[in-house]
């Protein structure tokens, strides 16, 4: 399993950025500034959950659920856009009771069972609470995105106080973040082009036929197991 963080935000590029905010938002940014190290605590330990819950996995089904994890903590110009964009108040209760994927993660797993599999596991841990939960994968968008989207509330002790730090993780498998990965390059990064109707009925056929793959080779690997099962 593959691990990968976002490192830092850089001194140079959050200077730059709090050069072009307000007042309001450079004072809600030097508040949260005190606590964003809530949400990189909060980032590690469930990380370590994560990888925890597939070694188990692997001793007792012989089967690694989850291919690997990404995860990053928003920037501050993130966090300033996405509250002004929400048409939020720019203050510190909406920072923690509205924005709840400050701490992001991607769990990437090899078959559709196995992301259910894994949050079942997850909902048996006690200081663990689900505040939102979104199944995208059983009722796709209309575009085509398939994820299970839940905002974990984790507790963790912060100079030894519990606080509960929300943490978005999104659920994919590999051909769903495939397919969720190229579609958003197509849409937000190339600069002036605009999907057609045909590209937004091609997107929404290719998630489909992605997804029907996903089951045949969730089934072939049922299959394999109950083979493997029946001549032991």
């Amino acid at each position: 399993m593959i691990l990968q963080k976002n490192a830092r935000p850089n001194l140079d590029d959050m200077v730059s950025e709090l050069q072009s905010m307000t007042e309001e938002d450079r004072e809600l940014i030097g508040e949260y500034l005190k606590i964003e190290k809530c949400y990189r605590y909060a980032l590690r330990e469930m990380s370590a959950r994560l990888e925890n819950l597939d070694d188990n996995c692997s001793l007792h089904f012989a089967h690694n659920p989850i291919h690997h994890i990404e995860s990053r903590v928003k920037t501050p110009a993130a966090i300033i856009e996405k509250i002004h964009r929400r048409g939020y108040p720019v203050t510190m209760e909406v920072l923690k009771e509205k924005i709840y994927d400050i701490a992001g993660m991607r769990v990437i797993c090899n078959y559709i069972n196995d992301i259910y599999q894994i949050v079942t596991m997850m909902k048996q841990q006690k200081d663990l609470k689900i505040k939102i939960s979104k199944d995208y994968i059983r009722n796709p968008k209309p575009t085509g995105y398939r994820s299970l989207h839940i905002v974990f509330e984790m507790a963790i002790y912060v100079d030894n106080i519990q606080v509960y730090v929300p943490i978005e993780i999104q659920f994919r498998t590999i051909a769903m973040d495939m397919w969720a990965s190229l579609e958003h390059e197509l849409r937000y990064k190339s600069p002036g082009y605009e999907f057609s109707d045909e590209d937004k009925d091609n997107l929404k056929l290719y998630s489909d036929q992605l997804y029907q793959i996903d089951l045949s080779m969730q089934k072939m690997y049922i299959t394999k197991i109950i083979e493997e099962e029946e001549n032991d």
